[in-house]
């Protein structure tokens, strides 16, 4: 009952979080996954809240708990950044009841499949990368990404831009090349695939991606839900050290709620 009880809880926590006007918010729900809340918008970006995976792949199943409940789940904007399980979730979305109410945002391949899962298509914007659209004060960029397989060709990154200046911009899965670097934009918080396996970056080519962004934080991800596509954070921590030295590295425990502001 207590495991139960937590994930129901999990969502009324994350909306009791009081931020003061210039602060954004941000949760790790494992694998890529986060919820933001920013003034009055909250977005959630590729939540894997089941084990779809595993379920397809049983070599691949969760290693750690569903975090949060979907069906309690509610947000403004649901970003997807490709059409893999761990990213565009049918189970997540099925259970998600907020589906007339909530903008879905994401590249144009991924969007039929939103479409065929029952969003309604009104409430399906593309995003590609190189194109910005406006969401409630929100500025959503759709950044380019190494994709790892040819059925994902159009995997993208995002970058949010909120409307008291928070920046924060999300890699996706993506392998490294220059042109990653040259097209990576400047934010506050860098959330960043680590797992150097199937097509992701490594932790050293996630230090390189940092050293070029220079966010002020940089948040590690894709390494904890599935055993056979871990890596250890730490490892990551120490080439950012070396690469980027003034950007602070921050490991999130799940659910652990993470401010910031403006500097001071």
């Amino acid at each position: 009952m207590r495991k139960q009880r937590t994930r129901s809880d999990a969502m009324r926590g994350i909306m009791a979080c009081r931020l003061r006007p210039d602060q954004a918010a941000l949760w790790f729900l494992g694998q890529a996954g986060y919820i933001l809340r920013c003034g009055d918008v909250t977005a959630a970006i590729d939540p894997y809240l089941s084990d779809s995976v595993g379920k397809a792949s049983p070599e691949f199943a969760r290693a750690l708990p569903v975090p949060l409940d979907p069906g309690r789940m509610k947000v403004d904007l649901f970003i997807v950044t490709h059409d893999h399980l761990d990213h565009l979730d049918p189970d997540t979305i099925s259970a998600y009841r907020h589906k007339a109410t909530t903008r879905f945002i994401a590249p144009r391949l991924a969007c039929g499949k939103l479409r065929s899962l029952g969003i309604p298509p009104r409430n399906v914007r593309c995003v590609d990368s190189g194109q910005t659209a406006r969401f409630d004060g929100v500025s959503v960029t759709g950044v380019y990404a190494v994709p790892n397989e040819p059925r994902v060709i159009d995997t993208a990154g995002y970058l949010l831009e909120f409307a008291n200046g928070r920046s924060v911009y999300h890699t996706s899965d993506t392998g490294f090349s220059d042109l990653l670097l040259a097209a990576a934009p400047r934010a506050e918080v860098l959330l960043t695939c680590i797992n150097g396996k199937w097509g992701n970056l490594s932790a050293e080519q996630a230090a390189k991606l940092t050293a070029r962004v220079r966010p002020r934080f940089a948040i590690p991800n894709h390494y904890d839900v599935m055993a056979l596509n871990s890596e250890n954070p730490a490892t990551f921590a120490c080439f950012a050290r070396r690469a980027a030295g003034e950007t602070a590295v921050k490991v999130l425990g799940i659910l652990e709620p993470f401010c910031w502001a403006d500097p001071e």
